[in-house]
């Protein structure tokens, strides 16, 4: 099994069970495993969100380019995902092109 990552990236099931597995070993309490996996769900949204702001842009973060809009820093949010609520941190653009400048455009539930 591989789970397709954009156009050209991929990650196998084998490489992503190594990782739990890793993980897991500090994994004591229901606890533990619910805040692993609001981390998990963390990262994994914020990359996949950084990667959308790449597409719209054009071009990777710290890569130099003539774009007439860049990255702006990170606005937080709370979201809400069947994990529980947390923070994260949606990446913006100069613009406010990607995500729409209104305070209403926000990302409240996964």
């Amino acid at each position: 099994h591989t789970l397709r990552i954009g156009e050209d990236k991929q990650m196998k099931k084998e490489d992503l069970l190594a990782i739990a597995k890793e993980a897991a070993k500090n994994i004591k309490t229901e606890h533990d495993l619910s805040q692993l996996t609001k981390m998990l769900s963390k990262i994994t949204i914020e990359a996949a969100l950084n990667a959308e702001l790449d597409d719209h842009l054009g071009y990777d973060k710290n890569e130099v380019t003539g774009s007439d809009n860049s990255r702006n820093g990170y606005t937080s949010k709370t979201i809400q995902t069947e994990d529980g609520q947390f923070e994260i941190d949606t990446p913006r653009d100069r613009n406010g092109n990607i995500w729409g400048q209104s305070k209403n455009s926000k990302i409240k539930s996964l």
